[in-house]
């Protein structure tokens, strides 16, 4: 799920300036979660919300599973964030990770030995192969293709991350775009707080429940091992998400749609402002940035669920634009012939 509604600013080579100094904590804390009609002016609600109404199952984040042998299972779709009001799950979502057998989710990251544990972030892939003839001249064609401005708001968050004025030309493509997929926000957490699917994660462990990952960690980098033109659209449209802002309104809005489970007009206004933010070329990244991290990557996730929910109390958490539209969760899921409902909560969209 593309997770936070634009986010940072100036440039790595402008060492003057402090990298990511608008990206504060205090605008990273949304005292009451909120949503601001004027953040929507731009692209009109009213054409937003046509756009949402023509994606199916587009709203609820809380779904029943059903078995054709009538088994039992749930689907929880996440705010991959830290943020205090995305921690504070609901009780009936609560209760049905503490009794679920099954825990699936997107990644675990957990180390199952040592040497996964040395290896830490750097998987096959994720640094430019050496022998690669860019990596001797002194401009990186990583973000060469981006507007200037934008190019500089990923050299800002590689600054603010503790990366060098090298980070582009040592960096893949693919781990370039591995390290745009997190929001700043969540830097002032980390260690600390669980995005919502670690602690998802937690939960399910804690009370017993398998952990069924639907991915490696590496599998990201295999995935888009000579794709450059899918890893482009992935780090063109996260960029996007960097575009400086003056105020967290955005933010806040995107949080309390997420709470009331209107996940269309999420995506809706998520791709109008991808598109609008990077202008030429921008339909076609978001395509290519669906295309991958929700339909690709959805059949997948689907195939692993198939050998589970026969047994039924599987929990399912994932990204929550991985449950609407024509190849979302739900969908592929009913195509399967499993019976898939939405569960109501308390002040919720309707």
């Amino acid at each position: 799920m593309k997770h936070f509604i634009a986010l940072l600013a100036v440039g790595l080579f402008a060492t003057s300036v402090r990298a990511q100094d608008w990206v504060t904590k205090e605008f990273c804390s949304v005292t009451t979660p909120t949503i601001f009609p004027e953040i929507f002016e731009q692209f009109g609600l009213a054409a937003l919300e046509g756009d949402a109404r023509t994606i199916q199952n587009g709203t609820g984040r809380f779904w029943e599973i059903t078995a054709p042998n009538g088994a039992v299972s749930h689907l929880w779709g996440t705010y991959h964030s830290s943020d205090l009001h995305i921690l504070r799950l609901p009780a009936s979502v609560k209760k049905k990770i503490e009794a679920a057998k099954v825990v699936a989710i997107e990644v675990d990251y957990t180390a199952p030995d040592r040497e996964f544990f040395q290896q830490g972030q750097q998987y096959e892939g994720y640094y430019r192969d050496a022998s690669d003839p860019w990596a001797l001249l002194p401009v990186s064609p990583q973000t060469a293709y981006l507007p200037p401005e934008m190019s500089d708001w990923v050299n800002d968050r590689l600054s603010g991350l503790g990366w060098g004025e090298d980070a582009q030309l040592v960096l893949s493509l693919p781990g370039l775009a591995a390290i745009l997929l997190s929001s700043p926000c969540d830097d002032f957490a980390t260690g600390v707080f669980p995005i919502q699917d670690f602690l998802i994660q937690l939960l399910g462990t804690l009370a017993g429940a398998k952990v069924l990952s639907f991915e490696q960690p590496s599998d990201f980098f295999d995935d888009l091992k000579d794709r450059d033109d899918t890893a482009k659209a992935l780090i063109a449209t996260y960029a996007s998400y960097l575009k400086p802002q003056t105020n967290n309104c955005g933010l806040s809005t995107n949080i309390k749609l997420y709470l009331e489970g209107r996940l269309g007009l999420m995506m809706a206004w998520d791709t109008s402002y991808v598109e609008a933010t990077l202008g030429q070329g921008g339909r076609e990244a978001v395509e290519r940035t669906n295309d991958y991290l929700l339909s690709e990557r959805n059949a997948r996730f689907v195939e692993k669920l198939k050998g589970e929910l026969p047994n039924g109390r599987i929990f399912t958490a994932v990204g929550a634009f991985h449950l609407p539209g024509d190849t979302g969760l739900i969908a592929l899921l009913r195509d399967q012939d499993y019976t898939v409902t939405r569960v109501p909560l308390p002040g919720k969209a309707p």
